[in-house]
Order: structure tokens, then sequence, then C-alpha cells
């Protein structure tokens, strides 16, 4: 998958069920996904997150490994 894909769709989880290790971990995860969330970003297949320019991550490869770290 690559930075190009527009069929990938990642949102955040919700409530009080981590994911992560701890809250201090899973709250900057949340962020990162949300950034990504179709509702909020302005590519989000292209991880375009605002103003054009802004990306999330480089790829979706990268993105993958900040989301597994």
């Amino acid at each position: 998958m690559n930075r190009m894909d527009n069929a990938r769709i990642v949102r955040a989880p919700r409530g009080t069920e981590i994911s992560a290790r701890s809250w201090l971990t899973e709250a900057p995860l949340r962020m990162l996904m949300n950034n990504v969330d179709p509702d909020v970003a302005e590519k989000p297949g292209e991880l375009v997150v605002y103003g054009g320019i802004g990306r999330a991550a480089r790829d979706w490869g990268a993105f993958d490994r900040i989301v597994d770290s």
C-alpha cells in the first residue's frame, strides 16, 4: 500500500478501552489516527491532514511503523 492508496480508511479508537501499552502512548496514537480520519483530514488517502502540505506520515508504510511501535 502506498501513499496514494485512497481505499484505506483509518479511524481513531474511542472510549476507555486502550490498544496501546498505556494512556501515555494511547493519546498520541489516537491523535495520529484521528488526523487521517476521513471526517478530519483534507486528503486522508494521501495522509494529508490539513493545509495541503502537512502529512501525518511520509507514506502508509511509515504510518504503519509508527502505529506498530
